[in-house]
């Protein structure tokens, strides 16, 4: 995943260097909203566990952008670190009394969004508010699965993409010498993915399957322009 975070912002660079009269650099901080459903289907029993989840975090993350013509901005967003989407636990009783490796006990696990990177565009619209904008974005996500489960199992970490659309404005920071600032309400939509769980002694495991979800965002940037 590192490599390809390198790769594509090397490759931005590149375009940076060969078309862009200007680029600016930045932060942004986002309170970030999600809704999700998912179902996991247990070993052996096959039983069937539906459960929702939704919740508030924040995120923060950089971001690398130019204007390219007709004044639309083309940009790079990174979240260049996990950030807690969600966490849960559970108390459950060894129904597959087989084998010594089921043993009953708390499941805890955390939900962590990691290395997500946006390719966006901010394409200006006239309305009432000065500097207004429209985006539209591709991400890409490492869900990562962080669990402690008596029976030993572990499951590992999906990369999903999705699709943001957002509404903002855009203004000049007071005396900031080309400093600005972005203000924005973006959706998302995330395609879903499937976690399986190593196997047990007998050569079953658990599978959760995460429905397609959503997200909606309040964004607040601050940037620079050279």
């Amino acid at each position: 995943m590192k490599k390809l975070i390198l790769t594509v912002v090397s490759i931005f660079f590149v375009t940076l260097s060969a078309y862009a009269q200007n680029y600016s650099i930045g932060i942004s901080g986002t309170a970030l909203y999600f809704d999700a459903d998912g179902t996991e289907t247990t070993k052996s029993s096959n039983q069937e566990n539906n459960h929702s989840e939704d919740g508030v975090f924040p995120m923060a993350s950089l971001f690398i952008e130019t204007e390219v013509d007709g004044g639309s901005v083309v940009g790079l967003d990174i979240v260049p670190y996990g950030a807690n989407a969600a966490d849960g636990s559970n108390v459950r009783t060894d129904t597959d009394t087989d084998d010594a490796s089921d043993t009953a006990g708390t499941n805890k696990v955390d939900v962590n969004f990691k290395n997500h990177i946006q390719l966006y565009i901010e394409t200006p619209v006239d309305t009432g508010v000065s500097g207004s904008f429209v985006k539209f974005a591709l991400n890409r996500v490492t869900v990562e699965t962080d669990e402690s489960m008596p029976t030993g199992s572990t499951y590992g970490d999906e990369d999903i993409m999705g699709v943001t659309l957002g509404f903002g404005a855009r203004g000049d920071l007071p005396n900031g010498d080309g400093a600005f600032y972005k203000v924005s309400a973006e959706v998302s939509a995330y395609e879903g993915a499937t976690f399986n769980s190593t196997a047990d002694a007998d050569s079953v495991k658990n599978k959760i399957e995460l429905d397609d979800f959503f997200t909606a965002g309040l964004r607040f940037s601050v940037g620079k322009s050279f």
